[in-house]
Formats: structure tokens, C-alpha cells, sequence
């Protein structure tokens, strides 16, 4: 991938040079690095949260019952009864992702997603999980139904159509989240830099990046649920019966539709 905005600069950069030179190069860059502090936070965050649990959660716990609850009850929602099962991997992604959306408002540091670096992989780990899922959840045989449609003498462009389509879902969780985060983090720095011009020449500070911090705290939580929700729509149309597969499908048109309005 190509390493873009490296002349952010981040405190992370020295733990950069010191990885071999093969990995900066071809494996992890500054965003990866960043990227590896949200996991031991997420991480630390989850051992304090369950540390010592109680019937009467508190705190820290409390907050981690109420994520849990409302990821529960979104996939039952939107997916269906046997949503329940696709609740951790969306629960995670939807954390992480939030949380690799908000690092760049943390002086010092970098906004992972504002890189292809991250946001193919997260893309392609949605991808994989939806292919296996469908397997799972239909057979090969029932999966591969999907694809192949109605009237079977259509087959040939609707297998076409469809691998389009399953080609572009990766491309376009990944490319939405990459455009709406550059764009937010470039926008950032340079008002940023326009106050301190500013400051330079009438000596008064002047915070112009005040109102880009504020869209930032909306646009970050806002494309974490976006792709949440799409890749949960994802799954729901790969794992639904033939009998639902209509239905799923123009639900998941919709949630496409209301992504690219929010976005």
C-alpha cells in the first residue's frame, strides 16, 4: 500500500526505526504503529472492565455491559434471530475502528484509518468473514446458489454480477473510510497551520482548527457506525435462506444508500 501524510509526524515514529528495515518497507509504517496502541488500550480497557465483576456492575464494567447489550441487540435487529453469533467480530470492528477514528485528535498521534494500510485490511477481514459465514450458514452448494440466481439460464451474467459485487464491497468499505478520514485529518492540520500564521502575524491565538476537532468528534463515530452497519448488512445477505435473500438484499440496499447520505 502506499504510505500517505507522513509529514504529520508522530511520537510513534522512533518505534518505527527501530523495527527491521524489511517491515518498514513493506509491512508496517507509522499508521500500523498507532494502529497497535489502540489494540493494548482496547485491550487493557477490556481486563479493567472484567477484572472483578460484579451482579451490579459498576464503573467501568457497567459501560462494557451496555456496549455488549446494544451490539446484541443491533445484530438481532438487523440480521435476524442467529445474529447474536456475528455480534463479536462487528462489536470489534465498530470499537476499533472508532477508536483508530479519534487517535488523531490526541496530540502526537496519527489517525490510523486516514491510510489504505488499515482500511483494506479492515475491509478484507469483513470480505473473509462474510464468505465463510455464508458457507457456514447454507453449504458451499447453498452459498454458491446465491450466485448463480434465477432463471438458471441467466446463470453466466449473474455469476458476473455478483462477483462484481462481492468485489466491490471490500473496495467500498475500505475507500469510504479511507476519503472521509484523510479528509477530515488534512483539513485538520491545515487549519491548524493557518492559526499559527495567523499567530504570526497579529500575535493573537486564534484556534481556526476548533470547529475540523468538533467535525472530527462527529465524523469519527459517524463512519465507525457505517461500516459497522454494512458489514453486518454484508453478512445478513450472505447468510440469508433463499427465501430471504430478496428481501436482504433490498434491505442491504438501503442501508447502502442511507451510508452514502451520512457519509
Amino acid at each position: 500500500m502506499t504510505r500517505v501524510h507522513e509529514e504529520h509526524g508522530s511520537w510513534l515514529n522512533a518505534i518505527v526505526h527501530l523495527l527491521p528495515e524489511n517491515w518498514q518497507h513493506h509491512w508496517v509504517d507509522v499508521f500500523v504503529v498507532n494502529s497497535w496502541l489502540v489494540i493494548v488500550l482496547l485491550v487493557l480497557l477490556a481486563w479493567l472492565g472484567t477484572r472483578k465483576r460484579s451482579l451490579r456492575p459498576r464503573g467501568l464494567q457497567n459501560l462494557w455491559e451496555m456496549y455488549v447489550e446494544f451490539v446484541r441487540g443491533f445484530c438481532v435487529k438487523e440480521i435476524g434471530p442467529h445474529g447474536e453469533r456475528y455480534a463479536p467480530l462487528l462489536g470489534t470492528l465498530f470499537l476499533y475502528i472508532l477508536f483508530l477514528n479519534l487517535l488523531g485528535l490526541v496530540p502526537g498521534f496519527l489517525t490510523p484509518t486516514m491510510s489504505l494500510n488499515m482500511t483494506v485490511p479492515l475491509a478484507l477481514v469483513v470480505f473473509v468473514s462474510v464468505q465463510y459465514y455464508g458457507v457456514r450458514e447454507l453449504g458451499l452448494g447453498g452459498y454458491l446458489m446465491h450466485f448463480v440466481g434465477e432463471p438458471l439460464w441467466l446463470a453466466p451474467i449473474n455469476i458476473l454480477v455478483h462477483l462484481v459485487g462481492e468485489i466491490a464491497k471490500p473496495l467500498s468499505l475500505s475507500i469510504r473510510l479511507f476519503g472521509n478520514m484523510f479528509g477530515e485529518e488534512t483539513a485538520l492540520v491545515q487549519m491548524a497551520a493557518l492559526g499559527a500564521a495567523v499567530f504570526t502575524a497579529i500575535y493573537v491565538p486564534i484556534p481556526l482548527q476548533f470547529i475540523n476537532v468538533v467535525l472530527h468528534l462527529l465524523v469519527g463515530p459517524i463512519q465507525a457506525f457505517i461500516f459497522f452497519a454494512l458489514s453486518a448488512a454484508y453478512i445478513k445477505m450472505a447468510t440469508a435462506h433463499e427465501g430471504d435473500h430478496t428481501s436482504a438484499d433490498a434491505e442491504e440496499q438501503h442501508k447502502a444508500e442511507t451510508a452514502g447520505h451520512a457519509a
